[in-house]
């Protein structure tokens, strides 16, 4: 008996087959995105004086333990709860704002700045720049105070600029400035679910970004986000509004700074 003859299978077409399915996977492929904060990492700053501690009333601190539970401060926060960190965290920002006595004792205390501190002080700077620079012996201790008294200079010319913009749009001579090292401290354990971490930080933003609407409107008739969302869509423009947003945008932003410490996981 005649054997029966096999037809081979024509494989020329496999190649063309499997570079249109990858093709096909990778388009219609979608990726998990992890959430993330965009923030402004601060320089590190060289003293040549060690900074003293920070008050306890300048921290609020957060703890998200293993079970997803919240320690704001003394309070305990349930996860279903995490809602009302918000309105804890305004009350940080604003039981001592516009208080110069009867302040409650264990938050950020406000100082008050003013044109003329701000233009004395810018002054001082100057004159301490003049002296440095006419010594005569020019070692790296000299250098490294010119180069603070430097960044001095500019600071106090910052907060001269945004005196002089508040002053223009509140009729106030003062302008309210919470201390420099009030801060929220987030602090977590190495199995606190990501998720909960977020959220955490979410409801710190909403409650900073409330704030700074709210100024914002009473001072220029716009939200900050509303600022924030144009500056960053017109970015590589050179308007006139949009540097005048720019300015506004600076000014509610030092009136409302968010200093946010997280803290290495525990273990």
């Amino acid at each position: 008996m005649a054997k029966r003859v096999v037809p081979e299978i024509n494989a020329g077409s496999m190649a063309d087959i499997a570079f249109l399915l990858l093709i096909f996977f990778l388009v219609t492929t979608t990726m998990d995105k992890d959430t993330a904060y965009l923030r402004k990492i601060p320089k590190k700053v060289e003293s040549l004086v060690t900074p003293p501690p920070v008050e306890e009333k300048n921290i609020y601190k957060i703890v998200i333990n293993s079970k997803q539970v919240i320690q704001a401060r003394d309070s305990i926060i349930k996860p279903e709860d995490i809602s009302t960190l918000n309105s804890r965290i305004k009350h940080f920002y604003l039981i001592n704002r516009g208080k110069k006595t009867d302040r409650a004792l264990n938050y950020p205390y406000y100082a008050y700045g003013s044109k003329e501190l701000y233009s004395t002080n810018l002054n001082n700077q100057f004159n301490r720049l003049d002296a440095l620079e006419a010594q005569e012996v020019q070692d790296d201790r000299t250098q490294k105070m010119i180069e603070q008294t430097t960044a001095a200079i500019d600071k106090w010319q910052q907060k001269l600029n945004m005196m002089n913009l508040y002053t223009q749009y509140s009729g106030k001579q003062e302008m309210p400035e919470i201390a420099f090292e009030a801060h929220i401290r987030l602090e977590s354990f190495v199995d606190t679910d990501y998720s909960a971490y977020v959220a955490v930080q979410s409801e710190v933003q909403r409650a900073v970004t409330e704030l700074r609407d709210e100024e914002s409107e009473a001072l220029f008739g716009v939200s900050w986000t509303t600022m924030n969302r144009y500056i960053q869509t017109n970015a590589l423009e050179d308007t006139p509004e949009l540097r005048q947003y720019k300015k506004h945008a600076e000014l509610i932003e030092t009136l409302y700074p968010l200093s946010l410490i997280e803290v290495k996981p525990k273990r």
